[in-house]
């Protein structure tokens, strides 16, 4: 199972007036409530995180593994959506959901993101993502959502 995990607008809430909080590994505080959620979704089904947040680019996956155990998440399994190093390198949302899902053709995941551009997607693919809204994240029932599309496929 895999998590295709965006952090603006899922993992980090804050309104974009305002400062956002930084922990003592330099990267951004989640908001707890979110981490909350998220880490509920990982216990109940082990899933593997697939990021694509665009934040991907800045560290490896080693580097992601502790920043995501520094706020409390564990996840056994951390990687990227691509491949992409720079901000040049990166594509629209739905087109990099839409390739990593073609590559993946027997893959159980859910998609978490804010991305308006995902409404592009094929209904086949679109009915795996959970939506959420920016200034609220992975709310409780977002979770609940992400778990009926992970768990309906066992």
């Amino acid at each position: 199972m895999k998590i295709l995990l965006d952090f603006d607008g899922v993992m980090i809430t804050t309104p974009t007036w305002q400062k956002v909080d930084h922990l003592e590994d330099g990267f951004m505080a989640f908001n707890e409530s979110c981490v909350e959620n998220l880490a509920r979704v990982l216990a109940i089904t082990q899933a593997d995180i697939v990021l694509t947040t665009t934040h991907r680019i800045h560290y490896n996956e080693k580097e992601w593994q502790q920043i995501f155990y520094t706020r409390e998440i564990i996840a056994d399994r951390i990687s990227k959506v691509n491949q992409a190093r720079t901000f040049t390198d990166l594509s629209i949302r739905c087109l990099e959901v839409l390739e990593w899902v073609t590559a993946n053709p027997n893959e159980n995941y859910v998609i978490i993101d804010d991305d308006k551009s995902l409404r592009d997607l094929p209904i086949e693919i679109k009915v795996r993502w959970v939506e959420t809204q920016f200034h609220q994240g992975l709310t409780e029932e977002c979770s609940k959502q992400a778990l009926n599309i992970l768990l309906s496929d066992d």
